[in-house]
C-alpha cells in the first residue's frame, strides 16, 4: 500500500486547527494541567472524535477542522475532519471511524515527522502524560485536560460543555438525523445569546415621522438657534418657514410620497433647510455629491426615476444639462434668497424654492412613518450602485435612543461635518433638531482643512463631534501643538464607520477633558447605528475597540452558514435584526431577498434579519467584537466600497481580459490598488485606464495605482492569494528616481513617508500619484505644523504636487515665519 501517498493527499493544504481562546505557549516549565472529570462510562473512540471535531469546528468558525489523535496502543497521527452538515449522524461518525481505522493502519509513515504543530488539540485514546505541547486533550473517558497558562478556565468549560452535549445527542437521537440539527450550545447557552443580550424591547414613544420630531420641537421653541452655517444664522421658525415654502414647491412639481427627489446641494444652510423640506413634501430624498462624475450621477437619477432635483442658484447650469440626459427630469428647484434669479438656462422647469406657490398648486401629502424617508446609494458587488431605501420609522428610533441615552438637549451643537450621501448626516441633522439643539455646518473648504476645524471646536459652542475615525484623526495631530482650552465645550464624540484606533479615544480625552467616547456600529441597511461602546477605558491588547452592545429595539446574532447560534468567543457571521432595517435595495428584489432573511429568532412573525458579511464574535460578557468582512467590502474613509465594483469597471475596458482591486496600508493610509490583466498581445496603459475609472467612479473609489499583471496569483483552493499579489512602490520603478537631499527636502520626505504609508519617496514624485487623498492632505499639513512648526496652507500641494516642489514651498513658508518672527520682535523694541 503507497503510505506516503495517504498522508500527502489527507493533509494537502491542510493547517491544525487554531482556536482564538489558546494562547501562545509562554516559556518556561508548563503549569500542572486542569483536570475536568468526564461523565461515567468512556464514549466509543469514533464517537469521541467526532464530538470534538463538531465542537471545535463550532468554536472555530471552520469548515474543517485538523488535530491530533493517540489511537489505543498507537503512535500519534493527524485527522482532519470536514462536517458535512447535511449527512446524517450515523453517516459522519461512521467517516470518522473509517478515518481513524486508515490513519492507525498508515502511522508508520509518520515515524520521525515532527507532529507538535498538529498536537495544540489531542484526542488521546491511549492515556499517557499530557503532550508538551497541547492546549487541551481529551482522553479516552471524554475527560478534558487543559493548560491553564493558555487556556482560560470559562474556554475550557464551555468546550467540555460542547463535547459532553456531542456526546448526549449522539446516543438520544435516531442514526438519521441530520448532523445541523445538533446544536453545540446548551439550552440555558443558547438563551443567553439570542434572549438575555438581545433584551433591548423598550417603548420610546409612539409611531412618528422624522420631520414630526422636528415640527415639535419647532412648536415648542420657534425662537431657538437651529442653523448656522457662516453668516446665516436661522431659527427653528424660520428653518422650517424654508422648508415648509420648498415642501410646497416640491408638491407643486409632483413630490409626495413614493418619490424621490435629489438633493445636488453644497455645504450650507440650504442642505439642512433642504432635507427637511423633502421630508415635509412627503417625499424621500437623495442626496448627490456634487464631486461625483456626471455619468454616475445620472446613474442614481436613473435608477431611481427622479424627477425634481434640488440645488443651489450656481449650480443650476450644471444640473440641467445633467438633466438633459437624464429623461426622467422635468423640474430643477433652486435654493436662494428671495430676490435671487437662477441664470437662464434651457431645459427642465426652473422653480425658486422658496417662492410662495400658484393658487391652486398641489399640496404636500403627509408621510407615514412606513414611507420611505431617503436612500442612499452604497457601492455594489456587481458594478452597480445599490440603493438602500430606509423609512421614517427606524430613523425615528435611533434618533429617540440617542437623544435619550446621550441626553442630547437644545444646549448641543453639532459640528456637522459628514457629507450627506454618508448616512451620519441624518443623525447631524434630524437628531439634533428633535432634541432641540443646532447644527454648525462645516463649509466645503473648512472640513478639508484640520486647522480650521480645531479652531470652531476651540472657540465656538460645539459640543458634539459625530465622525468616521480618519475624519478626526485629520485633526488629532493639531492636538498636541496646542494648550487644552480651559472652556472647552465639547462633550460627546462619535466614531462609527470603520475601525476606531485604540490611541484615538485616549488623544480626544486628553484634548478635550469631559468629552465622552463613543464607538459605534451599524449599516446603511439597519439606520445609522445599531450597536454602541463607550470607549472610556481601552484596553491596549485589543485589536480594535469592540462593537459593543445592541441599541435599543435591535437584536445581534452571530450565527454560521446553517444560521444556528455559534458559542461565546466563537467567530460567525454578523445579522442585524429589529426595529432597525431598511425596506431593502431599490428595484432589486433579489438582493434585498439574499440579504433581508426571515430571522429565526424573531419575537414576531415576519420578522427580519440582515446579512452585514461582516464576520463577529461574543466576548463572555456579552460585548461584540467586529473581525472584519467575509467578502471583498472593504471600508476606506469611512466609505463602505464593494471592490468587485472597481473590478469590473477595469474589466469592461476592452484591453483588460481580468482585473482584481485590494487596499493596501490601514486607517487614514489605506490605499486602493487595482491589477490588470492585459488581453493577449495588448500592452496596458496604467494612467489611461486610471483616468477613465475617474470619470466613471466616485473620488474615494477610484484606485490610486493600475498594476498590469500577467496573471491573477490564486491559493491552492482556487481563491484569490492576495499575498501573492505584488505591493506598488511607485518610486522603486522610476528611471528617473531622485532621492531627497538637502534637510528640507528630507524632512518632508519623512512626514510623506509617515502619512503614505511609502517608504521611499523621491523629490519627483506626486502625492496625489501615492495614494493622497483629501484626508490625508489635512494630516500632512497637520503633521508638518507639529513636527516642523510651520504652517502651510493646503492650497499648497495642490500647486505644488511633487516632493521636491513641495518641500521648496515649505522651506520658503519657514523663512517667511523667521523673517515675521524677527519683524516682530524688532518692532516689540
Amino acid at each position: 500500500m503507497d503510505t506516503t501517498g495517504y498522508w500527502e493527499r489527507l493533509l494537502e493544504g491542510a493547517e491544525p486547527t487554531r482556536l482564538d481562546a489558546v494562547r501562545p505557549a509562554p516559556s518556561g516549565p508548563p503549569p500542572a494541567p486542569v483536570t475536568v472529570p468526564g461523565e461515567s462510562g468512556s464514549p466509543g473512540p469514533a464517537e469521541l472524535v467526532a464530538a470534538v471535531a463538531l465542537v471545535l469546528a463550532a468554536h472555530a468558525g471552520a469548515d474543517e477542522v485538523c488535530f491530533a489523535v493517540r489511537p489505543t496502543g498507537g503512535s500519534t497521527v493527524p485527522v482532519r475532519v470536514r462536517p458535512a452538515y447535511a449527512q446524517t449522524v450515523m453517516g459522519f461518525v461512521a467517516g470518522v471511524q473509517a478515518q481513524l481505522a486508515a490513519a492507525q493502519a498508515q502511522a508508520a509513515a509518520l515515524a520521525g515527522l515532527d507532529l507538535s504543530a498538529w498536537c495544540d488539540v489531542v484526542v488521546d485514546l491511549d492515556g499517557g502524560p499530557l503532550e508538551s505541547t497541547s492546549a487541551l486533550t481529551w482522553d479516552a473517558h471524554g475527560s478534558l485536560r487543559y493548560d491553564p497558562a493558555r487556556l482560560a478556565a470559562d474556554a475550557g468549560r464551555r468546550l467540555d460543555r460542547g463535547v459532553r452535549r456531542m456526546l448526549e445527542l449522539f446516543g438520544a437521537v435516531p442514526g438519521g438525523t441530520p448532523l445541523w440539527t445538533l446544536d453545540v450550545l446548551a439550552p440555558a447557552e443558547r438563551r443567553q445569546v439570542l434572549r438575555h443580550w438581545n433584551d433591548t424591547a423598550v417603548d420610546l414613544g409612539p409611531p412618528d415621522t422624522i420631520h414630526g420630531l422636528v415640527e415639535r420641537q419647532v412648536a415648542a421653541t420657534p425662537d431657538a438657534l437651529a442653523v448656522v452655517a457662516g453668516p446665516t444664522r436661522l431659527s427653528y421658525a424660520e428653518l422650517d418657514r424654508r422648508a415648509g415654502l420648498l415642501a410646497a414647491n416640491l408638491a407643486a412639481a409632483g413630490a409626495g410620497p413614493g418619490r424621490s427627489v435629489a438633493l445636488y446641494l453644497d455645504r450650507t444652510a440650504h442642505l439642512v433647510v433642504a432635507m427637511l423640506g423633502v421630508l415635509k413634501a412627503g417625499a424621500a430624498y437623495l442626496p448627490v455629491d456634487p464631486g461625483l462624475p456626471p455619468a454616475r450621477t445620472r446613474a442614481l437619477l436613473d435608477a431611481l426615476d427622479v424627477a425634481v432635483v434640488v440645488t443651489d442658484a450656481a449650480a443650476v447650469p450644471v444640473v440641467c444639462e445633467l438633466a438633459a440626459e437624464a429623461p426622467s427630469v422635468r423640474d430643477v428647484v433652486y435654493l436662494a434668497d428671495e430676490t435671487t434669479a437662477a441664470p437662464p438656462v434651457a431645459g427642465p422647469r426652473l422653480r425658486h424654492g422658496y417662492a410662495a406657490v400658484p393658487a391652486g398648486s398641489p399640496a404636500p401629502v403627509a408621510a407615514t412613518p412606513d414611507d420611505v424617508a431617503y436612500t442612499i446609494f452604497t457601492s455594489g458587488s456587481t458594478g452597480t450602485p445599490k440603493g438602500v431605501t430606509l423609512t421614517h420609522a427606524p430613523v425615528v428610533n435611533l434618533i429617540r435612543w440617542v437623544n435619550t441615552t446621550h441626553g442630547m438637549g437644545p444646549d448641543d451643537q453639532v459640528l456637522f461635518v459628514t457629507s450627506p450621501g454618508f448616512d451620519l448626516s441624518v443623525y447631524d441633522v434630524f437628531g439634533l433638531l428633535a432634541a432641540g439643539g443646532s447644527i454648525r455646518v462645516a463649509a466645503s473648504d473648512e472640513v478639508r482643512d484640520p486647522h480650521r476645524l480645531l479652531a470652531v471646536l476651540d472657540s465656538e459652542p460645539i459640543t458634539f463631534w459625530d465622525s468616521a475615525p480618519a475624519a478626526l484623526q485629520q485633526v488629532e495631530p493639531l492636538f498636541t501643538a496646542r494648550a487644552a482650552p480651559a472652556g472647552s465645550t465639547l462633550r460627546l464624540v462619535f466614531l462609527s464607520g470603520d475601525w476606531v484606533p485604540l490611541t484615538l479615544p485616549g488623544a480626544v480625552r486628553a484634548a478635550f477633558p469631559g468629552a465622552t467616547v463613543v464607538a459605534l456600529g451599524g449599516a446603511t441597511e439597519a439606520a445609522i447605528w445599531s450597536n454602541s461602546f463607550p470607549a472610556d477605558t481601552v484596553d491596549p491588547e485589543w485589536p480594535s475597540v469592540p462593537y459593543g452592545r445592541p441599541i435599543a429595539n435591535a437584536r445581534y446574532h452571530v450565527l454560521d452558514g446553517w444560521l444556528r447560534p455559534v458559542p461565546v468567543g466563537a467567530p460567525g457571521d454578523l445579522y442585524i435584526a429589529g426595529d432597525c432595517l431598511a425596506l431593502g435595495y431599490h428595484g432589486d428584489g433579489a438582493l434585498t431577498a439574499g440579504k433581508f432573511l426571515p430571522d429565526p429568532f424573531g419575537p414576531t412573525a415576519g420578522a427580519r434579519m440582515y446579512a452585514t458579511g461582516d464576520r463577529a464574535r461574543y466576548w463572555p460578557n456579552g460585548v461584540l467584537e467586529f473581525l472584519g468582512r467575509r467578502d471583498d467590502q472593504v471600508k476606506v474613509r469611512g466609505y463602505r466600497i464593494e471592490l468587485g465594483e472597481i473590478s469590473s469597471a477595469l474589466a469592461d475596458r476592452a484591453e483588460v481580459s481580468t482585473a482584481v482591486a485590494v487596499v493596501h496600508g490601514a486607517g487614514p493610509a489605506a490605499r486602493i490598488v487595482a491589477y490588470a490583466v492585459p488581453r493577449p498581445g495588448v500592452t496596458l496603459d496604467p494612467a489611461a485606464l486610471r483616468r477613465d475609472l475617474a470619470a466613471r467612479l466616485p473620488e474615494y473609489m477610484v484606485p490610486t495605482q493600475v498594476v498590469p499583471i500577467d496573471t491573477v496569483p490564486t491559493t491552492a483552493n482556487g481563491k484569490l492569494d492576495r499575498e501573492a499579489l505584488p505591493v506598488p512602490d511607485p518610486a522603486t520603478d522610476r528611471a528617473d528616481f531622485a532621492a531627497p537631499d538637502s534637510p528640507a527636502e528630507k524632512a518632508v520626505a519623512e512626514i510623506w513617508s509617515q502619512v503614505l504609508g511609502v517608504e521611499r519617496i523621491g523629490l519627483h514624485d506626486n502625492f496625489f500619484d501615492l495614494g493622497g487623498h483629501s484626508l490625508l492632505i489635512a494630516q500632512l499639513i497637520a503633521t508638518l505644523q507639529s513636527s516642523l512648526d510651520v504652517t502651510v496652507p493646503m492650497t499648497a500641494l495642490l500647486q505644488h504636487q511633487t516632493l521636491g516642489a513641495f518641500a521648496a514651498a515649505v522651506e520658503q513658508a519657514v523663512i517667511e515665519d523667521e523673517l515675521s518672527a524677527g519683524e516682530e520682535e524688532t518692532g516689540g523694541r
